[in-house]
């Protein structure tokens, strides 16, 4: 059966005025060839802001009199009441996903400068990988508040400590090169078990050299992180709706659907029978 993927909608995915203790996610969305009739005026927001470029050639500028061309694969980062504008080039087929967030968290980033108002813009490569940790951020869930929200934040701070925190010096970006690869490897054949022994060997590595240097850099397990994205592509097949739990649980990797039942349960909150109800 081949793989279905959810698109992301258009337009606005979520406007949401949840707030929590540490932050949130506002306004997000997809925008595909933006009709314009003059060019941008300088903005300025009271929250923070993401855009990551998927197709186009635009000229970002902002209040530092930064001025630099922007193009796919680049994500542009803009700061509370900072002003900035990027004119999309005449002509250009543009596309870009975007995300609006907001929260004293963040101000700790800035404080510490962990991110940097003048470096708004970071590459971001390959494209198909980003765009997937980008619309992770922002799909739909069928997931409760504050629960939701929480795992938004979550995805967030996961997107912006790979994609611009760790990147921001050469030995790091390696580092981070590696890691996109181990994790493009566990994303793979989710109807298998791994065979870690030979996925290590394919990095030059012991299980144990691979375990501790995924931990190190991705903040989690290997082991953890692949059962949470085969937990992600359940949730697909479950939105689907043309399995059963038996069915997916046996796709999904799992051992048996009690076994899957549980896990799904122990990371998402709720059962694999409530989430398919949901989406009712």
């Amino acid at each position: 059966m081949q793989k279905r993927i959810e698109p992301i909608p258009i337009g606005r995915v979520f406007h949401s005025a949840t707030r929590s203790a540490l932050g949130g996610i506002t306004w997000a969305g997809l925008h595909i060839n933006p009709s314009t009739t003059k060019p941008m005026a300088m903005r300025h927001w009271d929250t923070y802001s993401a855009v990551y470029v998927l197709a186009g050639n635009a000229r970002f500028e902002d209040e530092f009199g930064i001025k630099q061309s922007v193009c796919a694969g680049d994500l542009l980062l803009m700061f509370p009441r900072h002003g900035y504008r990027y004119v999309i080039e005449t002509g250009s087929e543009w596309s870009e996903l975007f995300i609006q967030f907001h929260g004293p968290l963040f101000g700790m980033w800035l404080k510490e400068r962990l991110i940097d108002p003048r470096q708004p813009i970071h590459r971001l490569e390959p494209i198909a990988y980003w765009r997937k940790r980008f619309e992770a951020m922002i799909k739909p869930m069928a997931l409760p508040e504050p629960v939701q929200s929480l795992k938004r934040l979550c995805l967030l701070q996961d997107f912006l400590v790979d994609g611009v925190v760790a990147a921001q010096s050469e030995p790091a970006q390696h580092e981070i090169q590696w890691l996109t690869s181990a994790k493009a490897e566990l994303e793979n054949n989710y109807h298998e078990a791994v065979n870690w022994e030979a996925l290590s060997r394919r990095f030059n590595l012991s299980y144990h050299r691979f375990r501790k240097k995924f931990t190190e850099l991705g903040g989690i397990p290997p082991a953890t992180y692949r059962a949470g994205k085969s937990i992600e592509h359940a949730e697909q097949l479950l939105r689907d709706g043309r399995l059963t739990v038996r069915d997916i649980a046996q796709q999904c990797g799992f051992y048996d659907e009690f076994h899957f039942a549980k896990r799904f349960k122990n990371l998402t909150g709720i059962t694999p029978a409530q989430f398919r109800s949901r989406l009712r």
